[in-house]
């Protein structure tokens, strides 16, 4: 008798990554607050014209970027958090077969 494989469907829109422009999500609303912040007090309630040019080249340039670091790896900036927040539990080098691990030194 056939065993039969239960298929079980995955829908595309539980894996698929959370993008607003073709920008990871959580770094394009920092990028938004930044400029806000850059263009509201400073630049909009004041008039300050200098301080509004920078705010818009700040987000068209930074949502370029970070849409080419999406298409790129639409998770970069989760793999680097956990990253940089495991980087003291693993050492750097292979420890197959040794006893003694060698410590890093430190230049100063």
């Amino acid at each position: 008798m056939e065993e039969h494989l239960r298929i079980i469907p995955i829908h595309r829109s539980l894996v698929r990554p959370q993008l607003i422009m073709g920008c990871e999500r959580f770094l394009f609303l920092m990028l938004c607050m930044v400029v806000t912040l850059l263009a509201g007090p400073g630049g909009l309630m004041t008039g300050n014209l200098l301080n509004m040019t920078i705010a818009g080249a700040l987000f068209f340039v930074g949502r370029a970027l970070l849409a080419h670091m999406a298409k790129t790896d639409a998770q970069m900036s989760d793999v680097f958090r956990r990253s940089v927040q495991y980087r003291g539990e693993y050492p750097a080098s292979s420890t197959a077969g040794f006893r003694n691990i060698p410590r890093a030194r430190r230049w100063s």
